[in-house]
């Protein structure tokens, strides 16, 4: 059948029209493709940075990490891949009362457009270098009870110049900044924290895991650390981290403890399962105040046990390897839980604790709880699953 002949010139010049305007919008899609092409190629190489700087942290993997370093890792935001995530996380452990207080300040931010943080949800949009949506949360005790300020989804900004970190927690503004040894931390008129160097050899360090496609990496400073949490006088050591992951949420627990007159004790392991006694990746240190030296266990084996009754809960870590045991009690006092999911999903639980029992035995010395004086910290009871 024969095309339908124009009746009148403006029929002819609606169609010309609209032939050219496919054309226009046919050309503009084809320009289009090298920009899209572009935009993958620049996000492999945003990519790769990040990688290397995974690489970079596992091939130091202890404490002779530069102040760059430092700085670069702590005061950046990094480009994350699928399985990508980075925080920080700021523990400020008090070392003065019978139920000392306790501050922790967390960014969390993973790959993706959003998560279910807390039941909450969660917009995680990249808007500009070093600026991103993501969670803050913060909880403390503040000698009496556990202060809760909220999971928020907060707009971050980091600047590497000026070495600061801006951010908000429900509607006070956060703001940690600094070099190290020297910080601060400031929220709102609730918290602010003077940071200075704390004198003791494993005062900052850098350790990583690089498995290609998987790998993760972290630097800790710590620093002693006085100024007022809920208006209460504060004065302890402060942990800071900052830890960039290519990997699926895990299960697996985490203990740092500070001891009255300098000393220090850790462990860590990781676990098949929630309530699995393998561990797989474990290590104790405990950094002795007298000798200034740090003890390390040689493929410890460790036990941790977990001891319920209706007003106290308690956790017993044993280990050992061929030359050196090591025993500590930790009694809790406050906990708070953190709930995160997307696809994967991870429960942290930390709890406050005092060190109620202590000893490590080497071939030439016994330490108890009475040579280091009262021991404080936090204790980490994680688990999680991809799906």
């Amino acid at each position: 059948m024969p095309n339908k002949p124009f009746s009148t010139a403006k029929d002819l010049h609606s169609k010309i029209m609209q032939k050219v305007q496919q054309k226009q919008t046919d050309t503009s899609l084809l320009l289009k493709l090298p920009n899209k092409l572009t935009g993958k190629l620049g996000e492999i190489k945003e990519f790769k940075k990040t990688y290397k700087l995974v690489q970079k942290l596992s091939s130091v993997n202890g404490f002779e990490v530069s102040k760059e370093t430092l700085h670069r890792t702590m005061f950046n935001s990094e480009a994350l891949p699928p399985l990508g995530k980075e925080y920080w996380w700021f523990l400020f452990i008090g070392q003065n009362g019978k139920k000392p207080i306790q501050l922790m300040f967390l960014v969390f931010r993973k790959h993706g457009k959003s998560m279910l943080f807390n039941n909450k949800k969660m917009l995680l949009k990249k808007l500009g270098k070093n600026k991103f949506q993501a969670v803050t949360a913060c909880w403390a005790w503040d000698g009496k009870k556990l202060q809760d300020l909220c999971d928020t989804n907060a707009t971050t900004t980091i600047s590497p110049e000026k070495k600061s970190l801006t951010s908000k927690i429900s509607s006070q503004k956060a703001v940690f900044r600094g070099s190290f040894p020297n910080f601060e931390l400031k929220i709102g008129n609730i918290v602010n924290l003077n940071m200075t160097k704390l004198k003791r050899v494993d005062n900052k360090d850098a350790y990583g895991v690089f498995l290609p496609p998987f790998g993760m990496g972290w630097v800790d400073m710590f620093s002693t650390a006085k100024g007022t949490v809920f208006g209460k006088k504060f004065e302890g050591t402060a942990h800071l981290q900052k830890v960039i992951g290519i990997t699926t949420f895990g299960c697996f627990n985490w203990s740092k403890i500070f001891f009255q007159k300098g000393s220090s004790a850790s462990f860590f392991c990781v676990k098949p399962e929630k309530n699995s006694k393998k561990f797989f990746n474990q290590a104790i240190s405990f950094y002795d105040h007298k000798t200034k030296k740090v003890i390390k266990f040689k493929k410890p084996k460790l036990k941790i046990l977990k001891k319920e009754s209706k007003k106290k809960l308690k956790w017993v870590i044993t280990g050992y390897d061929k030359n050196k045991e090591f025993r500590i009690v930790l009694e809790v006092y406050a906990e708070k839980q953190f709930f995160m999911k997307d696809g994967e999903w991870q429960v942290y639980t930390e709890y406050a604790v005092t060190a109620k029992e202590f000893s490590l035995k080497t071939k030439d010395k016994k330490i108890s709880l009475n040579d280091l004086g009262k021991g404080v910290g936090n204790f980490e009871d994680a688990y999680g699953f991809v799906f």
